[in-house]
């Protein structure tokens, strides 16, 4: 070998041995000319929730796609449905006879029979649990003057037995299908001849814990009044039925809600408020549950989050049933520090998908899957939400606050809630933080 050769060999070695002995704090070095150093993992736990409260979003009343009806035997949930038909006609076309004249004239309804309510029950798998063997539901006259259309105590106060005009004993395995609840003729046929609005209330009044669900006209199902009605005083004399969907005109300013208030859910009780030290999400009318952090600015804009654990103690809800779980979504909170409102700001957050294979809610910008609790359990429950840290980066919590929103996707339109701690609660029960990083300037971490 010759004495420049030799020379090259020691220098190349030289800077090599010189290179593996760098900190390599810009990630720019060649692994594989040097051995990875050890990366600086740190665990660290944090209050990090800076406030959490419980707030009563929704949905809109009628805004949802089932009308249910609920009894308890304590008293606690009282749920009722409403269903409006507010432009009943005072005439009618006769039917054509097979291989007849069609008769184009308009009969004044003198008479009618065989009056009811035709509904389609809940038939999806979310539906709440049927009674034991049947139930008795009960239809009253709940029309008003001079109320408001979503007002809810003197609508209910209108369920006396002066005002019944139907009822019906149901076996159990009907109501999952499409069913009907007798009318009083004389009744719904006052309410043609008048033109007045036929608005039909419907309650259990069998005992247990009981719940119906039947599908609304949000959900693309119109309930029907159906009748036989008929040109004379007679009954026996009346024409073919005749059906009419659920329709109303009221509010006539509003023609998005009065589409809502065909038929909806009267909520006279729904899940109480939870008690001081608790935190509530989903049940009926809705809630959610808002929280906003305080995380060292460090954290987020210095570290590389590989971890982050919110530790929620969850409390067993006093109404749930043992078959009762909800999906509880966590997800990215995306309102402004300019909405003071804490209930609106509830409504902002990242979109929602569905997977559709696992049968699971998620965020669709962090992509965090809802979580399976069941709802009458006590137990500490860990809930990974690193990718939401990580989209609070660079976030100025100023201007946006760094929040996350929990819901059940059944809000609204089912009991089920989950129950937490709060930050008023003792203090080992409270929301904590548990965040696993590793700093920037580590090696390999660019």
């Amino acid at each position: 070998m010759s004495v420049w050769r030799k020379y090259a060999v020691l220098l190349s070695a030289a800077l090599g041995a010189a290179a593996c002995t760098e900190k390599l704090g810009s990630g720019t070095a060649c692994p594989a000319l040097c051995p990875i150093e050890e990366v600086g993992i740190v665990d660290t736990t944090i209050q990090g929730v800076a406030l959490d409260t419980t707030v009563y979003p929704g949905p809109p009343i009628g805004s949802e796609g089932t009308v249910l009806l609920l009894t308890r035997t304590d008293g606690a949930l009282d749920l009722r449905g409403v269903f409006r038909f507010d432009t009943l006609p005072k005439v009618f076309v006769k039917k054509t006879p097979t291989g007849g004249t069609a008769d184009t004239t308009h009969y004044e309804i003198k008479a009618l029979k065989g009056a009811s309510l035709l509904v389609r029950g809940d038939t999806t798998s979310d539906a709440p649990p049927l009674p034991a063997d049947s139930v008795t539901i009960v239809a009253y006259d709940v029309d008003t003057s001079g109320v408001a259309d979503t007002a809810i105590t003197p609508v209910a106060a209108l369920f006396t037995a002066a005002r019944e005009i139907g009822r019906r004993r149901i076996r159990a395995e009907a109501i999952r299908d499409t069913f009907s609840i007798p009318l009083s003729d004389s009744a719904v046929l006052a309410k043609v001849q008048s033109h007045t609005a036929l608005r039909v209330g419907l309650r259990i009044e069998s005992g247990g814990n009981t719940a119906v669900s039947i599908f609304s006209s949000n959900a693309g199902s119109f309930s029907t009044v159906r009748f036989s009605p008929s040109a004379t005083t007679d009954p026996a004399q009346a024409d073919s039925v005749q059906t009419f969907s659920v329709n109303t005109l009221s509010p006539p300013e509003d023609e998005t809600q009065a589409a809502f208030l065909r038929d909806y859910t009267l909520v006279v009780k729904g899940n109480p408020p939870p008690p001081a030290g608790q935190l509530a999400v989903g049940g009926i009318r809705g809630r959610r549950i808002y929280m906003t952090f305080d995380i060292p600015k460090r954290l987020l804009d210095s570290t590389q989050v590989v971890r982050a654990t919110l530790r929620l103690n969850q409390v067993a809800s006093p109404f749930a049933a043992a078959a009762d779980t909800g999906q509880l979504e966590v997800l990215l909170g995306t309102a402004l520090s300019t909405v003071t409102d804490l209930t609106k700001r509830a409504l902002f957050h990242e979109p929602v998908g569905f997977d559709s294979q696992r049968r699971l809610y998620f965020g669709s910008i962090a992509g965090l899957r809802a979580v399976k609790l069941k709802a009458d359990t006590s137990a500490t429950r860990s809930i990974e939400v690193a990718p939401i840290l990580r989209q609070w980066s660079g976030i100025d919590a100023a201007r946006q606050p760094h929040s996350i929103v929990l819901a059940l996707p059944t809000e609204g339109t089912s009991t089920v809630e989950l129950r937490f701690s709060s930050l008023e609660a003792a203090a080992n029960l409270r929301p904590s933080l548990q965040i696993t990083y590793v700093p920037r300037n580590a090696p390999g971490i660019p």
